[in-house]
């Protein structure tokens, strides 16, 4: 008996399998074509998901805010410091001048360090439930004695053009001998300036500060454009500067002419021969002190951008008692406190 090829029983099979490939084939493209019908039905009538914004007092990420930090986290903060009051200017996320007071006076009122910096410690106070509103400080009434409010003399309040201070002395007249050294025989003050300052040296070296010197008091014009022209070119030399920056970085430590309150009569410059007058008992003295006989220290830390001055723990300015114990009271600069009567 004949056997049938193979081919021809194989035949068949193939058939069926082509035949069932077809079949699913076309299954799968119906049905991706209608699930991609469906995603494309659903996504027309589904909106676009929106991000909420991040809440306004979000704890924040960064460790410390400061002065020259910028961005939401700055923002956030100075919303904070504006609804408990104690920040005043626009809502911008850059951390200047106004935030860090308003940080400082945060600090001082919550029994925290007041370095102007929102370090871990600030920032959990600031945003915690319990931070306090401010407390507005008084406004103080004007002394009984009759003095006047003290006059500001700074970059944008200069001098008045032909002032001359009143009752102008030689401190070698008024001075006892043998209480101050006078760096210049001929410098000069106001008569009631020259008084209370006898009055505190003699304080202080009844307390054991002995050693005193008075560098500078009254200046004229001439004589602060010299000091100003003499600190340029001792950057030029010293720091290579150019004559233009040299003149922007002697600003920050020498007055302009007109804009310095060695016009005023009632500024001295006190120091101790051979020493920088900063790392002195004097100068922790004068710190602790100088408000009790009428005199601030017109220049402080934290107050930089306020005065527009660097720290000088050597420069007292007398204002006289009364207004020097309400600012030494309050830790108010010399531009505070007459804030406060406007």
């Amino acid at each position: 008996m004949a056997r049938k090829p193979r081919t021809s029983l194989m035949l068949p099979v193939v058939l069926v399998l082509i035949a069932a490939l077809l079949i699913g084939i076309f299954y799968l493209r119906n049905r991706t074509e209608e699930t991609n019908r469906v995603y494309a039905a659903e996504a027309a009538i589904t909106p676009e998901p929106t991000i909420a914004p991040p809440a306004i007092y979000a704890k924040p990420t960064e460790a410390l805010l400061r002065s020259g930090s910028v961005g939401v986290e700055v923002q956030q903060l100075q919303q904070k410091l504006k609804e408990l009051g104690f920040y005043t200017a626009e809502v911008d996320g850059q951390f200047g001048g106004g935030t860090k007071t308003a940080v400082v006076r945060f600090q001082e009122q919550h029994g925290l360090n007041p370095d102007g910096m929102a370090g871990a410690e600030t920032l959990a106070a600031i945003y915690s439930a319990n931070a306090k509103q401010m407390v507005v400080t008084p406004k103080p009434a004007l002394p009984s004695s009759g003095q006047d409010l003290p006059m500001l003399v700074n970059r944008t309040n200069p001098i008045p053009d032909g002032y001359t201070p009143r009752d102008l002395v030689a401190l070698k007249d008024v001075v006892p001998k043998d209480m101050l050294i006078l760096k210049d025989p001929d410098v000069r003050a106001n008569r009631q300036a020259v008084e209370a300052l006898v009055k505190m040296i003699r304080a202080a070296q009844a307390d054991g500060q002995q050693v005193w010197q008075v560098s500078e008091g009254y200046r004229t014009a001439a004589r602060q454009q010299e000091l100003f022209e003499q600190q340029v070119q001792q950057l030029i030399t010293d720091e290579q500067l150019s004559q233009e920056s040299a003149r922007k970085a002697a600003e920050q430590t020498v007055a302009l002419p007109g804009t310095s309150e060695h016009h005023t009569g009632l500024a001295f410059d006190l120091t101790v021969p051979g020493r920088f007058f900063g790392d002195t008992p004097q100068a922790q003295w004068l710190e602790n002190h100088c408000f009790e006989h009428g005199f601030i220290l017109r220049y402080t830390a934290n107050k930089e951008e306020i005065t527009g001055f660097l720290p000088e723990p050597w420069h007292v300015r007398y204002v006289g008692e009364a207004h020097a114990r309400f600012m030494e009271e309050h830790n108010l600069a010399l531009e505070e406190y007459l804030a406060l009567y406007r």
